[in-house]
């Protein structure tokens, strides 16, 4: 008998504690307003000076070119110079160690160069949003489902990117307008 009342006891708690418990209780959905603008990366890139990170990998892709070259030459005269077999391989071997060490530092550079485009970019992002009152800003191009729907309703911001990325494109647009005003 006393068993079957601790069983209940404990089956009452339980039940009690289910349903007055706040952690098992839904939040109601309720319907939200988002102002969403959205930008053209690529119009971004081609109108706003290059970034460290484009004119470092151009110059560390030529730069290694050079460097592949160089090591290619040195390998050649060396068998030109009939060094032996076990010379031929330590130079080779030396110059595949200083491609890497070179290619490695120079990818560090690159990455830490394209880290920097991207914050900047992000840092415009934010400033364009909030002097315009969005509360979200995208890329146009890598919205992969609700594209249609971002570009319809959504402010394009490309423009006002640009010039916080690039404040003499806002000289320029302030010039074309007037010339455009006064034709």
């Amino acid at each position: 008998m006393q068993r079957t009342s601790n069983l209940s006891i404990a089956l009452a708690l339980l039940v009690s504690a289910v349903f007055s418990a706040p952690a098992f209780a839904q939040k109601a959905a309720s319907p939200a307003t988002v102002k969403i603008g959205y930008f053209n990366l690529i119009v971004v890139k081609a109108k706003t000076p290059a970034g460290d990170a484009e004119s470092l990998k151009n110059q560390a892709e030529g730069q290694l070119r050079r460097d592949i070259e160089t090591g290619q030459k040195a390998i050649e005269k060396a068998r030109g110079d009939k060094k032996t077999e076990a010379e031929l391989k330590d130079i080779v071997k030396q110059v595949q160690t200083e491609l890497a060490a070179k290619q490695q530092a120079l990818a560090q550079l690159v990455q830490s160069a394209t880290l920097q485009d991207t914050q900047r970019l992000v840092q415009a992002a934010n400033t364009v949003a909030k002097k315009k009152g969005l509360d979200l800003v995208v890329d146009a191009n890598s919205v992969y489902a609700g594209g249609k729907e971002v570009l319809d309703k959504g402010i394009d911001v490309t423009t006002d990117v640009i010039e916080v990325l690039n404040p003499m494109a806002a000289i320029d647009r302030a010039a074309e307008s007037k010339k455009e005003a006064s034709e």
